[in-house]
């Protein structure tokens, strides 16, 4: 067999591969929608920050709440539970801290890609802590996407050149260019104008802090309501638990964030 003859044949091999794992994954996604799974988890790995962002749970204005790093364990009891259901959503290990804080990361990246080879990895930087080897380090352990935010007004050069190095995997954009949302409105208090739109975060997402409690939402920074812990139940136990579902249902009438109280003044 001639050599060209063998570089084709590698480069169709390869590219078949390619084509028929982004299909899996597109058919596992759909499935597993269609089933009533969420198709993002954020695990809070590590609940602080080195920032206080105005807008943000972390701001030096608004109460503080009990703030701790999850325990390996647990962390992995997860992951091993989407695993089950070969779980091809998005995995993001974080909520509102800083994961580079996390020195667990890169492992916690790993054991997420091994064992949800179909999932999707990502999660959000503000980029203080980011540097080349550390982004190699979590391109090898099967990271997808890593998105960096400025928070501050001048444009950072390393920042940008690792964006255009690893285009493939970063995402670089300005906190300018995020629109502000009021945080159930903890933010600021004005009139919400989606007070009688549906939401349908709650059925689309899992939100589980650092203490393994699975939260109604990404706003509910407060933990104003908890439908049980992952310590003590699975999480697909809670994800269908009465009391969710309950929850979800409403939220996805018209007017349903009126007769929640975190909801009404949420503007996303």
């Amino acid at each position: 067999m001639s050599v060209n003859l063998k570089l084709k044949r590698l480069i169709s091999e390869v590219l078949y591969e390619s084509i028929f794992k982004k299909n899996h994954r597109k058919l596992l996604k759909f499935y597993q929608r269609k089933k009533g799974i969420f198709r993002t988890t954020n695990i809070e790995t590590y609940a602080f920050c080195n920032r206080k962002c105005d807008f943000c749970f972390n701001s030096e204005h608004l109460p503080n709440r009990d703030k701790g790093i999850m325990k390996e364990g647990l962390y992995f009891k997860i992951i091993d539970e989407l695993a089950s259901i070969n779980y091809a959503g998005r995995i993001s290990p974080h909520f509102y801290g800083e994961p580079l804080l996390d020195k667990r990361l890169t492992k916690f990246v790993s054991y997420a890609r091994e064992s949800c080879p179909n999932a999707y990895i990502r999660f959000g930087t503000n980029g203080d802590f980011l540097t080349r080897d550390l982004l190699v380090e979590l391109v090898d352990s099967g990271v997808s996407r890593v998105l960096i935010t400025n928070y501050d007004d001048i444009e950072k050069e390393n920042l940008i050149k690792l964006s255009q190095e690893f285009s493939d995997y970063v995402v670089l954009r300005s906190y300018k260019d995020i629109r502000l949302v009021n945080r159930a409105g903890a933010i600021f208090d004005k009139e919400n104008p989606n007070i009688d739109k549906p939401c349908l975060r709650p059925s689309s997402q899992l939100v589980v802090n650092w203490k393994g409690n699975v939260l109604l939402c990404c706003n509910d920074y407060y933990e104003q309501h908890i439908f049980g812990n992952v310590n003590d139940k699975t999480t697909f136990e809670i994800w269908k638990s009465k009391e969710f579902k309950k929850y979800r249902k409403l939220l996805k009438k018209q007017g349903g964030r009126r007769q929640i109280d975190i909801c009404r003044n949420c503007d996303l």
